[in-house]
């Protein structure tokens, strides 16, 4: 029932409500994506914005407004690009035929590689998972490289077996795309893809029940549409293509590990949602449509993607999902020798709470 009004600076005169079951209030803001926003900005230029190439300070110039302010709506369109894909992801129909590859970028400098691991089904060409790690720049190195990598260290260096933990995580979650039917996984020869699919549990009762398939390809192997490796291939171009910190590296390189992924959420719900599967061709399809989600359910999260937060109630949140919802990614420091002043941004208590109702999967 009605129960009043307030007002506030951003959104004038807002509506207030209370449960007359439990005596609850709440607001029409309440579930809106604007929730606890100080200016209300056009989220879906953001989005545009975003998904076509520019940088937070590139679209704060031109909307007028500060960084921040579009990185904080950035991070709650990547929030939402991740729920919503929570409830694709329970709708769809996945192939079985999977392959996954990695990306590597980086991060605050050329020195921390970042490792972005990423799977999808070759048939719907659908982007499921993604695991993120940061690791060290191998190679040979100068004196005075040496030097720096020196200091760097003393203030922050990358764990141990990252990266080994990062594919293992996204092959753990495998399973729950597929179910207790015939798997055929496609990788390249990297020697952890081989080590994580052998030692996974769930792929060892695939293995066992002779529902498994594995084939290797050579990563100098012709990419084109005959290439097993197609998706990882063509998603890799996609990338570089439309996400700044991945097209040139040495001049808009990622600040923070969360924000990467967040980006990265963003490009996954635009590829796997609003994107015909071929462009130019007759298949004006979706991948979300081709993998068997109905198309109500994509039009209403569609239409509902920057006015109203999409509700995890109930619904299973990966643990690689649930590292960058909550901030918890590995990033080294942005200004090194000042020391780890900042881990990235502050996750608002709000989305914390929005998190809590998802039950833990993987």
């Amino acid at each position: 029932m009605r129960d009043g009004t307030y007002t506030t600076a951003a959104h004038g005169r807002v509506q207030r409500y209370r449960c007359r079951g439990c005596g609850g209030r709440l607001s029409a803001q309440s579930e809106s994506m604007h929730y606890f926003s100080k200016r209300r900005l056009d989220l879906w230029e953001i989005f545009s914005r975003l998904r076509g190439g520019s940088s937070q300070r590139d679209i704060a110039r031109e909307i007028g407004c500060s960084a921040p302010a579009v990185g904080n709506a950035m991070l709650r369109l990547g929030r939402q690009a991740m729920a919503s894909h929570v409830v694709v992801s329970c709708a769809l129909q996945c192939s079985g035929v999977v392959c996954f590859d990695g990306l590597v970028s980086s991060l605050c400098s050329r020195d921390y590689p970042s490792q972005i691991t990423t799977l999808g089904d070759s048939v719907s060409e659908l982007l499921l998972a993604m695991t993120h790690c940061t690791t060290e720049r191998g190679g040979r190195r100068t004196d005075s490289q040496r030097r720096r990598r020196k200091r760097k260290r003393s203030v922050w260096t990358p764990k141990r077996g990252a990266l080994s933990r990062s594919i293992a995580l996204l092959v753990n979650e495998l399973a729950r795309f597929v179910g207790p039917a015939r798997l055929h996984i496609d990788t390249d020869e990297h020697p952890l893809y081989a080590k994580a699919i052998v030692t996974d549990l769930a792929l060892r009762w695939y293995r066992s029940a002779g529902l498994l398939s594995v084939r290797r390809t050579s990563g100098s192997a012709p990419r084109t549409t005959d290439n097993p490796l197609f998706l990882m291939n063509y998603l890799d171009r996609m990338i570089r293509h439309r996400l700044k910190e991945h097209t040139r590296e040495s001049i808009a390189v990622a600040r923070n590990a969360t924000c990467q992924m967040h980006r990265m959420w963003i490009f996954a719900w635009d590829h796997n949602t609003r994107q015909p599967i071929r462009v130019g061709g007759t298949e004006l399809r979706s991948r979300a449509e081709l993998a068997g989600v109905p198309v109500q359910q994509l039009s209403r999260l569609k239409r509902q993607f920057t006015t109203r937060r999409q509700s995890l109630r109930g619904l299973p949140v990966p643990e690689s999902m649930r590292k960058v919802w909550a901030a918890k990614l590995d990033s080294p420091p942005l200004r090194w020798r000042a020391g780890q002043q900042k881990r990235g941004p502050q996750i608002p208590a709000y989305a914390r709470r929005d998190l809590s109702f998802a039950y833990h999967h993987g």
